[in-house]
């Protein structure tokens, strides 16, 4: 009888193993403040909890750290697009053992860009108090965002709202000094008019380097760019990269020259792809 007891045990525990790896681990529509939400993409891996309807298993402790987390801001150019725009990020994230939460923001004109900052800092706080039930460790936080995202991370790390994250990763946007970009392209143009206005003191108001020229302490930065609009956004970028650095801060900036504004976020998590081992060995020293 106690041979076949621990036959039996043994039996379940398998089973269970075995429920945990085929569980779901896209968590999704979490609402992380009034009208928006988000989605939490985590490695397949024994003893986290599975989406609500399948089977949770906070039986076991298996002793490992937790993962690190990538909080991601999709583009749209601040007045469109979705949490669910993530390209290849879940597979690529989640097989190098992070966990990628995608979230939404309000879009101009509903709000305007100060309000979608602060949608950004109420997830960033909303995933520090949450994310240790989904295997993460809110001690190891890293922003990333594509386009109007890049812009937003940046400002959040700049107007230091997003509290202690480990690192941000803006990827391919011109919006780091827009009274710059408005003296080198002449006019402000879709969508950028559309979001920042007409009013060169919402243009300062809305730019990384406002705050960065008299801040400090800023946390690591990995900054890449696309060929896209050649010079301009090329010069855009370093510039805010090297004023970072003059205050402090360690700042990397990948030259995407050969990618389009569109590419170097869809090119992401493939194999060999430079943009994506950039961004992989940045992950890796930060997250330590």
């Amino acid at each position: 009888m106690r041979a076949l007891g621990q036959l039996w045990a043994g039996f379940l525990l398998t089973m269970l193993f075995s429920l945990a790896a085929q569980a779901v681990e896209l968590h999704e529509g979490i609402t992380y403040r009034q009208g928006l939400k988000l989605d939490i993409h985590a490695p397949d891996r024994p003893g986290r909890t599975a989406q609500a309807g399948v089977v949770r298993m906070n039986l076991f402790s298996f002793g490992g750290r937790k993962a690190p987390v990538v909080i991601y801001a999709h583009g749209g150019g601040w007045v469109k697009g979705s949490r669910k725009k993530v390209y290849s990020l879940p597979e690529w994230l989640t097989s190098l053992g992070y966990i990628l939460v995608a979230i939404d923001y309000r879009k101009v004109p509903q709000t305007t860009i100060d309000g979608q900052v602060n949608d950004l800092s109420a997830a960033i706080s909303w995933v520090r108090s949450n994310i240790s039930r989904y295997g993460g460790d809110p001690s190891r936080i890293v922003l990333m965002g594509h386009s109007a995202g890049a812009h937003l991370v940046a400002m959040a790390a700049a107007r230091n709202v997003a509290g202690s994250v480990r690192g941000v990763i803006p990827n391919d946007v011109q919006a780091y000094d827009m009274v710059a970009y408005a003296g080198m392209r002449g006019s402000l143009g879709y969508p950028y008019i559309n979001a920042f206005g007409s009013d060169p003191n919402d243009w300062v108001r809305w730019s990384p380097v406002t705050y960065a020229r008299r801040g400090s302490g800023f946390p690591p930065h990995l900054f890449l760019h696309s060929g896209s609009n050649g010079a301009r956004r090329k010069a855009l970028t370093n510039g805010y990269s090297n004023l970072l650095r003059a205050r402090g801060a360690r700042s990397a900036v990948f030259d995407g020259g050969r990618y389009t504004h569109g590419s170097i976020a869809r090119k992401l998590g493939e194999p060999g792809d430079p943009a994506t081992l950039t961004i992989e060995r940045f992950l890796a020293q930060v997250m330590r």
